[in-house]
């Protein structure tokens, strides 16, 4: 409806964050998909449309076939129509014409000037874009008066979510004065003066196409080579400017498709390039809008058709398929007395991001506990037709990480870590920004906001009364007395609901004799844990065995988790001196040491009683007596 304004995940990071983004990521893959049809490429059509005097069947043919158009390799409906010779009457049955052929596809009017004068002398502009890739900027709008009646029509179309001038296009249209005197070249060169005076007050870089029937006979004409004349507002000529006269440049004609007139229409055959499409640099650079190298073409014309009409004999504007082409020729020799032009751009990318809206529970200053998901996400009909997007992602001070790089198409996409700064507890609130840094981008300017209850990590210690993340402890067993256990506790030094709960995870380093026993896998509070080691004491010699470990610990299961690493060192003595745990030397163990070991109970560092070596006399040192006990 026309309107008058005035799949698959490819991982490309790993980690938990990745993950649990990955059903939020789906979510906005089903609304892209719901979000319309913006093609990664801009195909934009211009024609004079003759007043529409010509067969309307034929007319809505010429529209069907250049949305349909696929001899650049794709096909994609048109995102810009602009035609010339629009009447005030005809242009609703244009418009009518327009939504027949291109179903599915929603255009939008632009501002649309036609005073009785305009009507007279030919008719006006019409410009017609597609809603779902360009809005209008009706302040853009401008009429410029080329002579002969005629106004040329300026309007800016901005790209859908950009935000710079990189995403604004600027097109002309024009009806220059026709015939071939003298008095006729220069009022087109006075109109082409007019257009290039407004046009060289706009940005420099600006995207602009200077389009339509310029009524120019030869590349040397000074109202053509005004469009090329140094200036902020200086064309190119796709096709190059050298001359488009005779036959050997047929291929560039696009004035008139029938030999004779018939109704209104002038014959003539294919013998003037009066038709144009002419772009300043910046749609010619390949970044950004620009246009495709090689799709300029005069549609369907096949370059066999000199002095002729389109349709007399074969047309082979389709080498393969002879009935299209010959179709299509007919439709062009019916609908009007010019061919259209037709070119197709690249576009800039459409940045699409994805942050965990709530990171719930999360360790503060841990490692990456969140990943920003950035992708080019433009609906391509061809994806080397969408350029790329750079970006660069930040924090907000209390996100920490992010970075530049550069967004893969979907369904790849790129992964950024942010982790919460240190000393965060409690409930939190944070922002990341992601900024494309290529100009033009669809949505280039994104914050995303996550929230989420912060604790501190776990602080693994061999003390409960101070932070002790080094130890050494020693006992004594004589030879082949089977297994000693040693057993040593471990705390989450300082716990409170506001730290992370500490997870014992592994113990590296055993070897010749010693092993663990009992206490990996647990989780550590209030109180300690204690981890069970044992010595096999059967098969040695008099001597101290001594072996150095590291204790890896984790804060528990959420975001941010980090890892802890602790160091111990178990020494044993073995010997035939004394019987350990006979702590008052009468050679048993019996009820008086028990009772030292209760008299020393609590912190006691180096005392006698302190049989594990840990700085306390606890239930390790009660079980070392009992499993020493003589009988």
């Amino acid at each position: 409806m026309i309107t008058s304004r005035s799949s698959e995940i490819r991982l490309s990071a790993t980690g938990r964050g990745v993950n649990r983004s990955l059903q939020l990521w789906c979510c906005l893959l089903m609304l892209l998909g719901t979000a319309g049809t913006a093609s990664g490429q801009v195909r934009c059509f211009s024609w004079n449309i003759a007043k529409a005097i010509g067969d309307p069947v034929a007319i809505q043919d010429v529209f069907a076939a250049a949305a349909a158009d696929d001899k650049p390799g794709f096909a994609v409906a048109p995102a810009i129509i602009a035609l010339q010779e629009v009447t005030s009457s005809t242009r609703r049955t244009i418009i009518s014409l327009v939504e027949s052929a291109i179903p599915g596809v929603s255009y939008a009017q632009g501002i649309y000037t036609s005073g009785g004068g305009e009507d007279n002398s030919g008719g006006a502009q019409l410009l017609l874009y597609r809603t779902d890739i360009f809005q209008e900027d009706q302040t853009g709008h401008r009429d410029i008066f080329t002579g002969g009646g005629r106004d040329a029509d300026r309007w800016k179309l901005r790209l859908v979510g950009s935000s710079d001038d990189a995403g604004v296009v600027w097109v002309y249209s024009m009806h220059l004065k026709a015939n071939n005197s003298e008095a006729d070249a220069a009022i087109r060169l006075s109109g082409a003066e007019s257009i290039r005076n407004d046009a060289d007050g706009l940005p420099a870089g600006s995207n602009i196409v200077y389009l339509g029937d310029f009524n120019v006979y030869s590349n040397d004409e000074p109202a053509y080579e005004e469009f090329l004349a140094p200036g902020d507002g200086r064309a190119e000529d796709p096709l190059g400017s050298g001359s488009w006269g005779g036959s050997s440049h047929a291929i560039k004609q696009t004035q008139s498709p029938r030999s004779t007139g018939a109704g209104g229409l002038i014959g003539g055959g294919m013998d003037d390039r009066f038709d144009f499409q002419l772009m300043t640099e910046a749609l010619m650079d390949e970044e950004g809008f620009s246009m495709v190298p090689g799709t300029y073409r005069a549609f369907g014309n096949d370059g066999n058709h000199y002095n002729d009409s389109i349709n007399d004999g074969n047309n082979t504007y389709y080498p393969g398929d002879i009935s299209r082409s010959n179709d299509l020729a007919d439709a062009l020799f019916e609908a009007s007395d010019h061919i259209p032009v037709i070119t197709d751009w690249q576009m800039p990318g459409r940045m699409s991001c994805v942050l965990d809206g709530d990171l719930g529970r999360v360790v503060s200053g841990g490692s990456a506990s969140i990943n920003l998901l950035v992708a080019e996400s433009r609906d391509a009909v061809e994806d080397s037709y969408v350029d790329e997007i750079e970006f660069q992602a930040t924090g907000d001070g209390l996100l920490l990480g992010g970075g530049s790089g550069v967004a893969p198409r979907l369904p790849s996409f790129e992964a950024v870590p942010f982790s919460l700064a240190a000393g965060v507890e409690g409930d939190f609130f944070g922002v990341v920004t992601v900024e494309a840094t290529t100009p033009g981008v669809s949505y280039g300017f994104q914050q995303l906001n996550t929230s989420g209850i912060a604790v501190r990590p776990a602080r693994p210690s061999w003390s409960g009364a101070e932070l002790d993340q080094d130890l050494v402890v020693s006992a004594s067993a004589s030879p082949d007395g089977g297994v000693l256990f040693i057993d040593v506790p471990i705390h989450n030094f300082g716990w409170d609901a506001a730290q992370a709960t500490l997870d014992v995870d592994s113990v590296s380093g055993l070897q010749s004799g010693f092993f663990i026993w009992d206490g990996l896998g647990t989780q550590v509070t209030s109180g300690p844990q204690l981890l069970r080691f044992g010595f096999q004491t059967d098969g040695t010699v008099e001597g101290v065995y001594a072996v150095d470990l590291i204790v890896r610990s984790s804060d528990e299961d959420i975001p941010g988790e980090s890892i802890h690493d602790t160091t111990l060192r178990i020494e044993v003595e073995v010997g035939d001196d004394g019987i350990f745990g006979d702590l008052n030397g009468d050679g048993l163990v019996d009820g008086g040491d028990l009772g030292l070991v209760l008299g020393s109970w609590g912190p006691c560092r180096g005392c006698v009683a302190d049989l594990d070596g840990n700085g306390i006399v606890d239930g390790g040192d009660l079980g070392l007596i009992l499993g020493a006990w003589t009988f």
